[in-house]
């Protein structure tokens, strides 16, 4: 949001300009006569020094992209989403709590025991949680510097380093109660950039040296053009080497001005030739707690006068202390390096605060034929059988779009187009033609009846729902329906029993129609349902849908 309000992204004029003011809370003071200008607006400190925590006005001039006056057209952000954006700045700049939030505020500069840590979280880190902070001119100095960096950074790099900062921020505020988590988001500020803007280029040396063996291994009888193309395909789905990509991307973002500046505390500081193995330690952590909860060494949780590094054993580990210096040196340090963008028309309008994008009702577009509609098959078949669902639940104002135009234009291409593409418009032809009358009913030329017939008559997942929705019979092997079918009736029916079809045409129909009916509804609001030959899908938990017993 601060980069948008700057107007740096418009593609047109300023339209309208918002003055807007709110109020921060933190522990860093400035001298009652200093502002800070950046340009992402200004800094006012309180006239009042016994306020706690300390109160700063924050000021800027919000300009919205001339749209004219019309519905739907924003005046104002309103001044809240530039509050939490430029606390963050504030408090990742300054290294220091700073907040909208005055609860929070105060609840990390109280100097008290997290709910969960032996000790508080002011002697695990310094300055960031101490009850007052005096800014020295270069702070403020660097705020403003910083600020102006961060703002003239490219559109996708600023969206990346926001993302940093937040995580930085949140990691450090978790300090206060969960010291593995906020070991862990801390890591994560860096490892988002190194993924983002390492300019990684992956390759089967990177692959992971137990797999890469074994598919090696695999691959010895193959041709060289098919072993290549399949590792080539696993490199293209894997995350490769990110414990790799973080340490190299780390250490080329970590100056040699680092190891030599002060960190203000005492014990072990941070040698140069200790990088890489507390970057792979750190990095291990990270994944310990992620996948396995596993605890942070109680070398690195117990504090040590802001010792930056602890002894583990023969392993050298970062501190809460010396991890949070060194992130937050790296992420300044990238930020440092780029190069400045004074304008980049771009469109911004679903990254404002408050916009959402959401997929309109399906009678507003699943019976619009415009454009090329060959891909949009399982969209618009979904669509419709949202419709569907309702009119079988008999839900109020429930109805079915006329889908003949579409059809229409879909048989003249049902041929040419791909059977992946094809499926979900069969389905669709032939559901609508089942439950509309025949006079509504769209035209089915003798070869679309055939291919119909053919291709719904296989196994898939549209061929289930089209069986089920028009109460036919599935004369399916047992192995891609006795599962789904056992799972239905909610018993533990003998397979023997299913394959002979005991149960009456009339029963099995009701059921999977209702079961059907709720499950289509979950399938278009969580798009969770994708069934295929040999997944068995546990619809016991229809049961429970209130709206299923009242059909």
């Amino acid at each position: 949001m601060l980069q948008i309000a700057t107007g740096k992204l418009f593609s047109n004029a300023v339209g309208r300009e918002n003055r807007l003011r709110g109020m921060l809370y933190t522990n860093a003071i400035f001298a009652r006569e200093e502002s800070i200008d950046t340009a992402a607006g200004c800094l006012l400190p309180s006239s009042s020094y016994s306020i706690r925590p300390h109160v700063l006005i924050y000021e800027f001039l919000e300009r919205m992209e001339g749209e004219g006056e019309a519905a739907g057209v924003l005046v104002s952000s309103t001044v809240d989403p530039y509050l939490q954006d430029f606390s963050v700045v504030v408090s990742f700049a300054l290294n220091c709590t700073c907040t909208p939030d005055v609860d929070l505020a105060r609840r990390l500069t109280s100097g008290g025991r997290g709910l969960a840590t032996r000790v508080a979280p002011k002697e695990l880190v310094r300055r960031f949680f101490d009850q007052e902070y005096w800014c020295r001119p270069e702070d403020n100095a660097f705020l403003s510097d910083f600020t102006n960096r961060l703002i003239g950074l490219p559109r996708s790099t600023f969206l990346g380093v926001m993302r940093a900062l937040r995580t930085y921020v949140n990691g450090m505020h978790r300090i206060a109660d969960d010291l593995e988590l906020a070991y862990t988001l801390l890591v994560a500020s860096v490892e988002s950039l190194a993924q983002d803007f390492d300019g990684h280029e992956s390759d089967w040396d990177s692959f992971d040296e137990r797999k890469r063996k074994a598919v090696d291994e695999a691959l010895s009888a193959a041709d060289e053009v098919t072993a290549q193309r399949v590792r080539e395909a696993l490199l293209s789905v894997e995350h490769v080497a990110l414990g790799r990509r973080f340490r190299e991307f780390a250490i080329a973002h970590t100056t040699p001005a680092y190891f030599r500046e002060s960190s203000g505390g005492d014990g072990l500081r941070l040698a140069r030739s200790d990088l890489a193995e507390v970057l792979g330690l750190a990095y291990q952590s990270r994944s310990k707690y992620v996948h396995q909860l596993r605890r942070l060494p109680d070398m690195v949780t117990m504090g040590h006068g802001y010792a930056e590094t602890a002894l583990d054993g023969r392993s050298t580990h970062l501190t809460l202390q010396g991890l949070a210096r060194l992130m937050r040196s790296i992420i300044i340090e990238f930020v440092m390096r780029q190069a400045p963008v004074d304008r980049e028309p771009y469109d911004y309008h679903l990254e404002r605060s408050g916009i959402m994008q959401m997929q309109l009702a399906p009678q507003y577009w699943v019976g619009r034929a415009e454009g090329d509609i060959t891909k949009a098959g399982r969209d618009k078949l979904e669509g419709f059988l949202q419709q569907l669902a309702s009119c079988l639940l008999k839900q109020p104002g429930a109805v079915i779009t006329d889908m003949r135009e579409v059809l229409t234009k879909v048989a003249e291409l049902a041929a040419t187009i791909k059977k992946p593409l094809r499926l979900p418009y069969l389905a669709l032809h032939f559901l609508f033609n089942w439950h509309v009358s025949e006079n509504d009913s769209a035209a089915t030329s003798p070869a679309l009846k055939a291919l119909i017939e053919s291709e719904l008559g296989e196994p898939g997942s549209e061929s289930l729902i089209a069986h089920n929705l028009s109460g036919q019979t599935i004369d399916w092997p047992w192995r891609y329906i006795g599962g789904p079918w056992m799972a239905i009736y909610g018993v533990e029916r003998p397979r023997a029993a299913c394959d002979s079809r005991e149960f009456s045409r009339q029963e099995s129909s009701l059921i999977w129609l209702k079961g059907t009916a709720w499950l289509v509804t979950w399938m278009l609001v969580g798009r969770w349902w994708r069934w295929r030959s040999k997944t068995i899908l546990d619809m016991r938990a229809c049961w429970r849908s209130r709206e299923i017993f009242k059909t």
